[in-house]
């Protein structure tokens, strides 16, 4: 066990050893029981609540607290009106603090021990957030949902008029001031927004994304600019301005001085699915940290209430958990130790930490447990509905009701038509129709299912989304190349579809409900030839008759052996299937079987429900005719005819009495082999459901999560995943970039894999696009308007917009940065120019060194397209798109001339 310790002096603030602490008046002013939103900035010597007006403006080097209260499962934000509930009503409390980039060590200081006079006034029961510019949580974002700006406080007071700001944030736009107007502020994946007493000039970097592109242009009106004076320029293209207004840029930015790199605001966070925990205890006057043995963490982790813990989620946040028999100094102290941890395992500066107190655990922190037990009352995705009788979820219901369709995560009834692949590395085979559905574990099956529309209404039509859903089945045992083959099958598929569609792939294990509700909850899943090898020998020695292997990897071969044993998991048809166990070292009194001997046999272990032996019963008739036994009360037929295959070495044999109903079932033959332990079933991941943006940039994977999430969250520029746990939806917008909605499967997967929940690579993943959502992801938002995006204002309609009415308007139609005097790209150079466009952009000195200096990614016989586009012109006279359509030996004998081959 590692052990770690942690002294006083390691710690950013000591803890106030004093219990009774004084409380500001500022904070008494807030009324206990309220629903409010409120915050301070902190000074040198004072505290000082910042008026509503300047919500969502910060100055970089000042600390600020915020303070979020509103009922369970609610979110508040800057906007929220206080109002007072009555007196016991459960709130959950937040509390930040904001630390800009270059805030002194007093108001660190001062901040530390505010928090701690806010938090005693709300008796200690508040989630704290340590917050930094430039690396805030999600939940500070979810404030300020229009974006929020960074002053700069070398600025302040200054009456110069003109101002340099740079724009990020794919969700959440950030508006930095920045210190002077230079070129060393500018990068490409950046917009920057110069604004003078006379102009403004909106310059977009070359790797910014669509959506910030179409906030930064939104902002303008924040900043309440007009928009006849704007002008909006494109990252090397800057030489293309009008003389007029190239002139008014060089006097702040002189395009001879012009340096712009691939600068990024992203922070490198390498992510990791793996918490560490440990255990806190003092021995003496010093922190003391075990660490625990855990590797998927369950609540049952955090056993000692009288204690805190600390859970190690490396550079995506520490967190402090206090159980709430602990101490009074051990809530009070528990931020100065985590931020101790945090330089004591050298992580940066801006690593979040966050102090949550048992039983007031945020959504954020709950969801970090696979395990932690969900109130069903105020959950959207209750863990079962609420009735085990499917006859009540039909598919007129599951269509007008998508809450319910949500809930169960049933599209319909299962009752539409279905076709079924077969797929291998080397061919697609289409199985033919059969009641019995037989999969087999090293095998990967495409199920094209045709959603079942009970009636012609155009709402309920609406409400269901999707017309067709391709399910992709890839077996536990199925090797690479059959995978790799059955995915780009089962996508061309989805992708030929002209109707609505939903695109979900699973591997064994990980069912959807849906999926298993298409089969009635009678799938069979046999196990490989591969597997059954020692399995044959053994028949073969109990029947001393030759089997011939050969057939074994027939589905229907293999169903029709002689002996197999099947284990019922579920009680409904919507989560129940039939898997074959081998070998069988035990048998549960919680669960069923079905038995095929001579005879086919469901037993059912005292303890299981009669909702599960129905569901058992009824895969026993798909076999033949079957006989229902019960742990206990088995028949001698059962025992004679079971004999042999039970008393092969794959049943664990012991002495027991089979007296009480807690014990073990004896045969009078073999002894012992049901297991009174608790189930090792699948246990399926239900979580509340979470909203991250998600894209990929240079390579690198990013996920952002959105608390409090609304319909109008889902921005059309962008992909977004809604996790449920048993089912991850990746959305994909109309407006989102070619290489995301090419790259789905690579954004879901790197999804999974970084999501700080322990969990399967394989968890089920659903495709959909924007407008063909199905009623199973529209009920689990608050509310769903159907017609929100019939009038979406584009980036590109709205960037046409400002063309027509800015600086940049009558140019008698001449090509300025790179676009039209309309603001739209001329169709003929739109493929050339976007081919260009996306290459790494490097000044020409750098581009005609010799091949050994060159950048990496730069291509020694492609140098030109990491020219920008003012520099290509000036090398070559002409645009590059012109320059493309030269024969080759004339490009190349240019390239020569300027050095670039």
């Amino acid at each position: 066990m590692q052990v770690m310790e942690i002294s006083s002096k390691d710690m950013e603030v000591c803890s106030n050893s004093i219990l009774d602490v004084k409380v500001d008046a500022s904070f008494r002013k807030i009324p206990k029981n309220a629903i409010c939103f409120h915050i301070w900035k902190i000074e040198e010597d004072r505290l000082e609540a910042e008026p509503k007006a300047l919500y969502g403006n910060f100055v970089d080097d000042c600390a600020y607290i915020i303070y979020a209260a509103g009922s369970k499962g609610t979110y508040v934000n800057q906007d929220t009106i206080t109002r007072e509930t009555k007196s016991g009503t459960y709130l959950e409390r937040f509390i930040h603090f904001w630390l800009g980039e270059k805030v002194s060590e007093q108001k660190r200081s001062n901040v530390a021990h505010k928090i701690q006079e806010l938090d005693s006034y709300f008796n200690n029961i508040a989630t704290e957030y340590r917050e930094t510019q430039g690396n805030e949580s999600a939940r500070f974002l979810s404030y300020f949902r229009k974006g929020f700006t960074i002053l700069s406080s070398n600025l302040i007071g200054s009456k110069n008029p003109n101002r340099l700001y740079q724009l990020h944030g794919r969700k959440w736009l950030r508006c930095i001031e920045m210190d002077s107007i230079s070129w060393d502020y500018f990068g490409s994946d950046y917009i920057m927004l110069l604004k003078t007493e006379t102009n403004t000039f909106i310059w977009i970097g070359r790797s910014s994304s669509i959506a910030e592109r179409r906030s930064a242009l939104d902002w303008i009106t924040k900043l309440g600019v007009n928009i006849n004076d704007v002008t909006i320029v494109d990252d090397g293209y800057e030489q293309s301005m009008p003389e007029k207004l190239k002139n008014q840029w060089n006097a702040f930015l002189p395009l001879s001085q012009r340096v712009v790199s691939q600068i990024s605001a992203l922070a490198d966070i390498q992510h990791s699915n793996k918490l560490k925990i440990y255990k806190c205890g003092y021995r003496g006057t010093r922190l003391h940290l075990d660490q625990m043995d855990v590797v998927i963490p369950t609540k049952e982790d955090l056993s000692d209430t009288s204690t805190a813990y600390v859970l190690d989620g490396f550079l995506q946040g520490v967190w402090l958990w206090v159980g709430n028999m602990a101490p009074h100094q051990d809530k009070i102290s528990a931020m100065g130790n985590g931020r101790a941890f945090v330089k004591k395992k050298k992580y940066p500066y801006s690593t979040p930490v966050i102090r949550v107190v048992q039983g007031h655990e945020p959504v954020e922190f709950i969801r970090l447990f696979p395990n932690w037990p969900i109130d069903v009352s105020e959950s959207i995705t209750p863990i079962k509905p609420t009735s085990t009788v499917f006859k009540r979820f039909d598919a007129l219901t599951l269509s007008q009701r998508p809450k319910m369709a949500a809930d169960t995560q049933l599209v319909d009834d299962g009752s539409g038509e279905r076709k079924i692949y077969q797929v291998t590395k080397d061919q697609v085979i289409e199985k033919p129709a059969a009641k019995t559905v037989i999969f087999l574990t090293n095998h990967c099956y495409v199920v094209e299912y045709t959603v079942m529309l009970p009636t012609t209404c155009l709402a309920d039509a609406q409400n269901v989304g999707i017309s067709t859903i391709i399910y992709q089945w890839n077996g536990s045992e199925a090797n690479t190349d059959d995978t790799t083959h059955c995915e780009r099958f089962a996508m061309s598929t989805f992708e030929k579809l002209k109707q609505k569609s939903m695109f979900v792939q699973m591997s064994e294990y990980d069912e959807t409900p849906h999926f298993l509700q298409i089969f009635d909850g009678k799938l069979i899943i046999l196990q490989s030839d591969r597997s059954m090898s020692y399995h044959n020998n053994i028949i073969n020695s109990i029947n001393n008759n030759n089997i011939n292997v050969n057939y074994i990897n027939s589905e229907t071969a293999l169903l029709n052996r002689d002996y197999f044993v099947l284990r019922i998991y579920g009680d409904t048809s919507y989560n129940s299937k039939a898997v074959e166990v081998y070998p069988l070292t035990s048998m549960n009194a919680k669960e069923c079987y079905v038995v095929k001997t001579t005879h086919v046999w469901v037993w059912c272990g005292q303890s299981s429900t009669g909702d599960a032996r129905e569901m058992a019963k009824n895969v026993g008739n798909l076999l033949g005719e079957c006989s229902l036994i019960v742990e206990g009360k088995e028949p001698k037929e059962f025992w004679r005819s079971v004999s042999m295959y039970m008393s092969q070495p794959l049943i664990n044999g012991c002495s027991s009495s089979s007296n009480s109903s807690n014990s073990s079932s004896v045969s009078p033959q073999n002894g012992s082999y049901i297991n009174n332990n608790n189930a090792t079933s699948l246990t399926k991941l239900r979580l509340l459901p979470q909203l991250f943006l998600v894209w990929l940039q240079r390579g690198k994977f990013y996920a952002k999560e959105v608390i409090g999430y609304e319909q109008n969250d889902l921005a059309p520029e962008c992909t977004f995943v809604l996790d449920t746990g048993l089912l991850s939806y990746l959305w994909l917008g109309r407006q989102a970039s070619t290489y995301e909605k090419e790259k789905y499967m690579k954004l879901a997967q790197q999804y999974l894999e970084s999501v700080p929940i322990a969990r399967r690579p394989t968890t089920a993943v659903a495709v959909i696009r924007q407008e063909e959502e199905p009623n199973t992801f529209k009920g689990l938002f608050e509310t769903w308007d159907h017609n929100m995006w019939n009038n979406y204002v584009t980036y590109d309609m709205k960037r046409q917009n400002i063309m027509k009415h800015g600086n940049a308007a009558h140019m008698n139609g001449t090509i300025i940065n790179g676009l039209n005097g309309n603001g739209l790209v001329p169709p003929v150079l739109k493929n050339n120019q976007k081919d260009f466009d996306r290459h790494h952009k490097y000044p020409i000195v750098i581009l005609q060194q010799e091949i050994d200096l060159l950048p990496p990614e730069v291509n020694p016989l492609k140098r030109e397209v990491h020219l920008t586009h003012d520099d290509f012109v000036s090398l070559f006279n002409m645009s590059f798109w012109e320059f493309d359509e030269l024969p080759a030996w004339k490009k190349q004998e240019l390239k020569k001339k300027f050095k670039l081959f």
